[in-house]
């Protein structure tokens, strides 16, 4: 039984030619978010994932837009599978945005938007030419605070990620960076240098924070359905308002990603679901905290280990979203603002038929066919018009069902015109 679970959302590494091909054959809805990304950015995302080099995926850009398209491609499938939400989630670096999507605290749109604008910032860096990045492996925080100081490289050279235990990720100036290498081989620490990676994570990359901060403020952020752990922090994080800085601090800060397991740990987390096309941060959170069941939503072998799970687990199918039930609970849970009792008998009315199509439908596996669906959404907006909701609060309560439902990509047609 799974109790308490969790997403992962991996970065960098997680790209291979090919990826989310088989979500895209099987599920219309990984499709459309394929389509959507090639929409939005004006590069067709499925031809770079599926068709492209190594080397135009492994491009900055390129890699940031694949990562986040096939993991939120992931993601929606696993939404038209189960649809139950998580207590939290955690997204390591690129992922982290995936996380955010996920949460429905940022919409897609601009999460691609935001991508591109981080991918040009550290481009900028990347042609200075000035650092790079490098995994640790077989090591410890000692160690490498140790190196960074037997190699006078303090100010040059920090920790860019803790993934585990024994698993980090240093991010230096060249010249320094390679004296730390050296000290650390010389201990028998395994040493993968990343020169095509910036050095990101650290106080190198400061230069790129304002205007990336600039940018981030003119995005609007949404109310989270679940809170991610923050790469910045390692602690929770719920509050949209804090959305831009958490982020810009990401680029100076390490990746707090063994103390985010902590968290979860600490929570009562038991599970988690790698929302990814192969196995990678569930390595480290076997490390971390051997007792915590992990899945990889993106390998058949554990799609079949989660079915079973489910399939034996009366609170996923309680649980899982409802159209019509969604609609009836924004209903009751909105306040009204409409003194007019003849006006409100509409409102009572139109709540009666929702709940009459709740019922019917319920017998079929909540499932609906897309007009119904329409026809219940302009129903639930002609409601909320008549108890005089603000705009925005009718538009908030709108993309909270569209996210909570899994049917965003559906009706973002809606939502805008709103």
């Amino acid at each position: 039984m799974m109790d308490k679970f969790a997403f992962i959302f991996p970065g960098q590494g997680t790209q291979f030619t090919q990826m989310g091909k088989s979500f895209y054959e099987q599920y219309p809805i990984a499709k459309q978010t394929f389509e959507e990304a090639s929409d939005v950015s004006g590069m067709d995302v499925a031809d770079l994932c599926f068709n492209g080099s190594v080397s135009s995926i492994n491009e900055f850009n390129n890699m940031q837009l694949a990562i986040l398209t096939t993991e939120l491609a992931i993601f929606r499938s696993y939404m038209d599978d189960y649809g139950v939400y998580p207590q939290f989630a955690i997204g390591h670096s690129i992922g982290e945005y995936a996380a955010l999507v996920s949460a429905g605290a940022i919409t897609f749109a601009d999460a691609i938007q935001i991508m591109e604008k981080r991918g040009d910032l550290i481009n900028d860096i990347l042609q200075k030419d000035m650092g790079h990045m490098t995994i640790v492996e077989k090591t410890n925080h000692e160690m490498i605070e140790n190196s960074i100081q037997e190699a006078n490289a303090q100010g040059s050279v920090f920790i860019a990620c803790f993934n585990s235990n024994s698993q980090y990720a240093i991010s230096g100036l060249h010249d320094k960076l390679d004296l730390v290498e050296q000290r650390l081989l010389d201990k028998e620490a395994v040493v993968s240098p990343l020169f095509s990676s910036p050095p990101i994570h650290s106080p190198i990359m400061n230069e790129a924070c304002m205007e990336y901060l600039e940018f981030l403020e003119d995005i609007e952020f949404h109310p989270f359905q679940f809170p991610i752990i923050s790469n910045y922090t390692g602690a929770p994080l719920s509050d949209p308002k804090k959305i831009a800085k958490s982020l810009t601090y990401h680029l100076t800060h390490p990746v707090l990603f063994a103390s985010s397991m902590d968290v979860l740990h600490r929570y009562g987390v038991t599970s988690t679901i790698e929302m990814s096309p192969k196995l990678l941060l569930s390595e480290f959170i076997k490390e971390n905290v051997p007792s915590m069941k992990t899945y990889c939503y993106g390998l058949f072998q554990d799609k079949q280990r989660l079915d079973q799970v489910v399939s034996n687990d009366t609170n996923f199918e309680k649980d899982m979203p409802n159209f019509a039930g969604r609609c009836l609970s924004i209903l009751v849970s909105t306040e009204n603002n409409n003194d007019n009792q003849e006006q409100y008998k509409q409102v009572i009315q139109i709540y009666e038929h929702i709940k009459e199509k709740y019922n019917t439908a319920s017998q079929e596996g909540h499932r609906y066919a897309d007009e119904l669906q329409s026809e219940m959404l302009n129903k639930l907006i002609q409601a909320l018009q008549i108890k005089k909701l603000e705009p925005a609060q009718i538009r908030e309560c709108v993309k909270r069902l569209l996210d909570e439902t899994n049917s965003f990509y559906r009706f973002a047609n809606v939502l805008q015109a709103l």
